[in-house]
């Protein structure tokens, strides 16, 4: 089962920088199959969200923000518990770079221009990263679409033991339309 300590959660980060991982956050392990499992059901749950509708503040199935949904979803699927800001949950997990992104792994935006974490969401494999966009809802999209490629900030893992070799989700298409009003 996957969980992380909630102290070790809740903490700010000082900066809008991402900070690396916590002994505590290390400590945790979690075996392959029970990994397996979980994605499996993250994939298969994820897709009946798709349309729900962007809700400033949103934490339900009546309207999510990008956090929001971030941390219904991990707690639903991997009962894990994350702060509810982006830029909290920018400071959680282990920093990874763009090109070793997992499935489960979350990726961040600077969406409002500036340095500052605005938007996250979860990769799912392919390119792409499932999340709340205030024009779309819940959707998906590629991080190579130029909005987001552009604005990209990052990325954690705060999931031990994801899948490397996990099939990604065949996400609804490969449409290639650029979100620009992202939260």
């Amino acid at each position: 089962m996957f969980f992380l300590l909630a102290s070790s959660l809740f903490l700010a980060p000082s900066s809008d920088s991402f900070a690396a991982p916590s002994p505590e956050q290390n400590a945790f392990q979690s075996g392959t199959e029970k990994a397996t499992c979980s994605m499996r059901n993250f994939f298969s749950d994820v897709r009946q969200f798709f349309g729900i509708r962007y809700r400033f503040g949103g934490q339900s199935t009546d309207g999510f923000d990008c956090s929001g949904f971030v941390r219904f979803m991990y707690d639903r699927v991997f009962n894990t518990k994350l702060p509810r800001t982006s830029i909290e949950m920018a400071g959680i997990g282990q920093r990874v770079e763009r090109s070793e992104l997992k499935p489960g792994d979350l990726v961040f935006f600077q969406t409002r221009g500036g340095n500052r974490i605005s938007h996250v969401g979860i990769f799912v494999g392919n390119d792409t990263f499932v999340h709340s966009s205030v024009s779309k809802g819940i959707t998906e999209d590629k991080l190579q679409q130029k909005y987001y490629d552009t604005r990209f900030a990052g990325a954690v893992r705060v999931l031990d033991n994801i899948i490397s070799d996990f099939p990604a989700l065949p996400m609804q298409s490969d449409r290639n339309t650029e979100d620009k009003e992202a939260s």
